[in-house]
């Protein structure tokens, strides 16, 4: 009896123990083969194979994310998606991570992807408290910077002063920390934080920068004495600083008795070579401004210099124009390279300078950099928010394959997300394209039709007669509706000529084109005008406007020129006319005063739309919006 309830009990436990299959085995083959995937992944991130290493870690979380090294890998991956660049792509990889396995590495990483991505408080209030952690020395940097940045652009200059002083203690290479608190005190601070830092750093290179600045701007208000000692303690310093000679340049300058001409301002235009005719449509513009304004106030010269001289830098120019001739204002450059160099000198120099170019970030260069030209993010805006007022929610774009056609589309694609719109699709063609057929069909997928937005009622119009029941009943459409409300085309005029009537044939009917100013010619009005009914497009500079000041500034340039004005003659003419009034103005003693004067403009009727400027310098516009009706361009009202 004991003998079968010992057998029976054996092969209970028997049955209930694990036993040894093929199917364990290969799980455990599998976690070895996992490992060394994982393992060659990060062999090829530490020297320096950044592609297979992003291939092979991803291929390893898709296959493998339960395997314990599935949290360093998404860090191994956040890092080399945040060294592209690609920080949404980095925080998406982040979130993967356990929140228990969230260590000190992923929280940096984390933090500062968000300052690069905007979200500046949250990646602050995350890096802050890693500043007690121990990190290596590349990693201590990226703190430290992540840090500065946030701090900028949270308005706290001299917090970002703090970090980059801690970064200098550690870095191999300072010319690179030493050129951005350069900067930083040339642009964000005002008088008495600089006086802070110069007293909080004193006998360091920062202390020293921030001494030099001050000398500047008190050079600036004419207050030579002041600058001359700071200079001075500047150069006696025994202190390693890689200023030393616009240290003495400012120290020479100091001893020159009345340098500034009040009544003259510099023009830095292309007056020779291919782009000359631009620069001549700009000299009109400006110097219609200043004959207006000689003739009932004191007089003002235009002090010029031509860009397209051969050997001669923009930045020369710039000081030639600050120096010999003593300007109180620089206006231009017009074309964007040069553009760039003559805002960093004259940001140097102190001096304002009114550019017209639309290279991107001029402005934001230093505080004495102001821009008038309208630029593709305002047509943007002004369209987007037209559309969405008048009810259109979803969009397409279809696009030329060119930089402006990129730009455009990167720029329409966030407006309209930004204000709660719909983008249905997005589809390009190449250059010189005859044929857009397949791009039409494209656009037209047949799995989202949408109604089309109410048609605001033109009194102007023609009113149909009133139909009868039967008509009304009737449908009036033998084609599908596009599955977008308005379809943006950021080209010029001579491509939309031939893409209208294409986008009628096909199918593409009840929906609103959005345009950008290249769209403003007579021209395509000939072309395609009765296809355009539903058009709206933008342009910085409408001339049969009937705002009064256009009106006049029309006749006037008109009886000066016998011509037509253009945008660059309007735009010209606005920022002539905002630096006139200031040099007329006593309180106006210096360029400083002047920078002033510009950073607070407001409520100015400029011809070419400008209002005033931000805060980083950029025009404030009110772009024109423009229709085709009864076959010419119209201001829509």
């Amino acid at each position: 009896m004991k003998r079968i309830v010992c057998l029976v009990l054996l092969c209970v436990l028997s049955s209930a123990l694990p036993m040894s299959t093929p199917s364990t085995v290969i799980a455990a083959d599998g976690i070895a083969a996992a490992t060394t995937e994982f393992e060659q992944g990060r062999q090829f991130f530490q020297t320096g194979h950044q592609d297979r290493a992003l291939a092979t870690l991803r291929t390893f979380v898709q296959r493998y994310p339960d395997h314990p090294r599935a949290a360093q890998a998404y860090i191994l991956i956040a890092r080399i998606f945040s060294k592209q660049k690609r920080y949404s792509d980095a925080l998406l990889y982040l979130e993967r991570v356990p929140s228990i396995e969230q260590n000190p590495e992923a929280r940096l990483l984390r933090g500062y992807c968000l300052v690069q991505t905007g979200a500046t408080a949250a990646g602050q209030a995350q890096l802050k408290p890693l500043l007690e952690q121990s990190f290596s020395p590349a990693d201590t940097q990226m703190l430290l910077l992540a840090l500065a940045d946030s701090a900028v652009k949270l308005q706290q200059p001299l917090v970002s002063l703090v970090f980059l002083q801690r970064a200098l203690l550690h870095a191999e290479n300072p010319a690179g920390l030493l050129e951005r608190a350069h900067r930083l005190l040339q642009t964000r601070l005002d008088d008495v934080e600089l006086e802070e830092a110069a007293f909080m750093w004193q006998g360091t290179a920062i202390g020293q920068d921030a001494r030099l600045q001050l000398a500047r701007r008190a050079l600036g208000q004419q207050q030579r004495e002041k600058a001359r000692q700071l200079l001075q303690m500047v150069l006696a310093s025994p202190v390693t600083f890689p200023y030393w000679q616009e240290t003495e340049q400012l120290l020479q300058r100091t001893s020159i008795d009345s340098w500034l001409n009040r009544d003259s301002i510099g023009v830095l235009l292309p007056l020779s070579g291919r782009y000359a005719s631009y620069g001549e449509l700009v000299k009109k513009g400006l110097e219609l401004a200043v004959r207006e304004h000689n003739r009932t106030r004191l007089p003002v010269r235009l002090v010029y210099r031509d860009t397209a001289v051969e050997g001669v830098t923009a930045d020369q120019l710039v000081s030639s124009l600050t120096d010999d001739d003593k300007v109180m204002a620089i206006i231009g450059p017009l074309r964007g390279a040069t553009a760039e160099a003559a805002v960093t000198r004259a940001q140097l120099e102190m001096v304002p300078l009114l550019t017209l170019s639309q290279r991107p970030g001029l402005p934001q260069q230093g505080n004495y950099i102001f821009r008038d030209s309208l630029t593709a993010k305002q047509q943007v805006q002004s369209l987007v928010r037209y559309a969405i007022d008048t009810q259109h929610i979803s969009y397409s774009v279809l696009y030329p394959e060119n930089r402006l056609g990129e730009e455009m589309k990167r720029l329409f694609v966030d407006e309209v997300h930004q204000l709660g719109g719909e983008i249905v699709d997005t589809v390009s063609y190449p250059e010189g394209t005859t044929d857009f057929r397949q791009q039409i069909q494209t656009l037209l997928w047949e799995d989202h039709v949408v109604e089309p937005p109410p048609k605001p009622v033109d009194p102007e119009a023609e009113q149909p007669e009133s139909k009868t029941e039967v008509e009304k009943e009737t449908p009036e459409l033998e084609y599908p509706l596009a599955p977008f409300h308005a379809l943006f085309i950021p080209d010029y005029a001579d491509q939309i000529g031939l893409l209208a009537p294409q986008l009628m044939f096909y199918g593409i009917k009840d929906v609103t084109l959005l345009g950008i100013n290249g769209w403003n010619s007579p021209e395509m009005v000939k072309r395609a005008g009765r296809f355009l009914g539903q058009a709206v497009f933008v342009d910085g500079f409408f001339v049969n406007s009937q705002e009064p000041e256009v009106k006049r500034f029309v006749e006037l340039y008109r009886q000066a020129y016998h011509e037509d004005p253009t945008i660059l003659s309007a735009q010209a003419f606005d920022a002539a006319n905002m630096l006139l009034p200031a040099l007329d103005d006593p309180h106006i003693r210096n360029r400083d005063d002047l920078r002033r004067r510009l950073a607070g403009l407001r409520g100015f009727q400029g011809v070419a739309g400008t209002i005033g400027f931000d805060a980083l310098g950029e025009a404030i516009k009110k772009p024109y919006l423009l229709r085709v009706k009864r076959g010419k361009i119209v201001e829509l009202q």
